[in-house]
């Protein structure tokens, strides 16, 4: 079911093509066929990927895909060894949007299409006052209230809630899921690339996953992923006001608190518990059975099973230690 949602690429396009339209160098076979763009983890043969950070390196040593969008500066220091193709790129964020644009033109064709390919087993109950949109399948014994909008690219499975004013479009949805009211789930994430005078939208053309007996409380918003999945796998228990950015990932049994934030490709293993108005900076790890407490600021990977808190986040008797001597500091006469 997941593949019905997924948008499908135009194409194919010579690597020889998509180098004239982003003015990079090729370094390699000028003459691939490219399908598709994908993340390096994701990739497959006559995939072109991109790389703008050298954490990932690792990840494009292994990659299947068979061309790359990558800096100068890190194809002459990590990469020029490597046997794969490249188009070597002033700005290789900037270029790999430009190039999702030729691949997915039409990403909001559908949008405002209602009622087409639609499935809605008999046992369901729809408002009469929402609204169902494009490439819509709705399980066993699922309800949707009062103007909610659904779709477009939307499988809701068995025994799902979703509340009034609820927005959901390009995502997964498991079994015996509860949305609130207000929450918004798949909608693009905040991706843009700066060409020298202006912020270039990235097209955003992956879905959000969310699987069985999970919660979603009021006015969430949940962003889809930019290439494949933002994911929240079984049992998560989201409370109100959370965001939850691109490609992120919530393992099982996790637990977050209002009003706090997770920014985008970070990963958060399962069994976290998340205090309110706590913030996650991109691109880190929490490991399994991490505390983190209310109002701090993560900026670093965690290990499993630490208790963290404070701003920047430290362990708890560190962050413990320091509040008790500020306030030593602070009363000193």
């Amino acid at each position: 079911m997941i593949n019905k949602i997924i948008p499908s690429p135009q194409g194919p396009f010579t690597l020889k093509k998509l180098a004239n339209i982003t003015k990079d160098q090729i370094v390699g076979n000028a003459n691939i066929n490219i399908k598709n763009i994908e993340s390096l983890e994701e990739a497959k043969s006559n995939s072109l990927t991109f790389i703008d950070n050298k954490k990932y390196i690792s990840s494009l040593a292994n990659t299947k895909a068979s061309a790359c969008i990558i800096s100068e500066n890190i194809y002459n220091k990590y990469a020029s060894n490597l046997n794969i193709t490249f188009l070597i790129s002033k700005s290789p964020y900037l270029s790999y949007a430009r190039l999702l644009k030729e691949f997915y033109p039409n990403l909001k064709e559908n949008v405002i299409s209602d009622n087409i390919n639609m499935k809605v087993m008999k046992s369901s109950n729809i408002s009469k006052n929402a609204h169902i949109k494009d490439n819509v399948s709705i399980g066993k014994n699922s309800l949707i209230n009062s103007f909610s909008s659904i779709g477009p690219n939307v499988y809701i499975g068995d025994n799902c809630y979703i509340g009034n004013n609820v927005s959901i479009s390009n995502t997964y949805i498991g079994n015996n899921v509860n949305i609130q009211d207000g929450t918004i789930i798949g909608q693009d994430g905040f991706g843009y690339a700066f060409d020298g005078k202006k912020n270039i939208k990235i097209p955003q053309i992956g879905i959000v996953k969310i699987g069985n007996f999970v919660e979603v409380g009021c006015n969430c918003t949940i962003d889809r992923g930019s290439l494949s999945f933002t994911e929240i796998e079984d049992g998560v228990k989201i409370d109100n006001l959370v965001h939850i950015a691109h490609n992120v990932t919530i393992g099982r049994n996790t637990m977050i608190a209002g009003q706090s934030g997770i920014a985008g490709s970070s990963n958060i293993g399962s069994q976290v518990l998340i205090g309110g108005q706590v913030g996650i900076a991109g691109h880190i790890n929490i490991d399994d059975n991490v505390q983190i407490g209310a109002q701090s600021g993560v900026t670093k990977n965690i290990a499993k099973n630490n208790i963290v808190s404070g701003t920047p986040s430290v362990n708890i008797k560190t962050y413990l230690k320091q509040a008790i001597l500020l306030k030593n500091m602070v009363e000193k006469k």
